[in-house]
């Protein structure tokens, strides 16, 4: 259940909310924003994956704990390496330093490719389990 509530909250976060984010505010407002929440999404997977872990724990089958595990791990990961080197960078690049501009996309790309690897494995997981 908590696999679901993680693809459900998540999906909707980065296909629905970003993209609206970005169309309705400027661009320092919609930076604000993201910084804010994206952190804080960070931190609800990982205590989603924790959740889904300690649950699927019980069930003693290793792809259905050590999944949510590796996730858990990756949100953390995430939040307090990557997120923070993507605001450094983006600030440096938006001061002028233009050379930052590779690091920032460079490292966004990480974040949103081990956010899609989450959501994937998750996918996975939910119809591993209903088959």
């Amino acid at each position: 259940m908590a696999i679901l509530n993680f693809f459900g909250n998540f999906g909707s976060i980065r296909f629905v909310i970003t993209p609206s984010v970005f169309n309705t505010l400027n661009e320092d407002a919609a930076g604000k924003f993201l910084r804010f929440a994206f952190p804080r999404m960070f931190l609800y997977g990982f205590i989603l994956s924790f959740f889904a872990f300690a649950t699927a724990l019980v069930s003693g089958d290793v792809i259905f704990y050590s999944v949510p595990f590796i996730s858990g791990l990756f949100f953390l990961f995430n939040t307090y390496i990557i997120t923070p080197k993507i605001n450094l960078y983006r600030d440096k690049f938006k001061a002028g330093e233009l050379i930052f501009e590779k690091k920032f996309k460079q490292f966004h790309f990480i974040s949103v490719f081990i956010f899609l690897c989450q959501l994937l494995s998750s996918i996975s997981l939910v119809v591993l389990y209903f088959i």
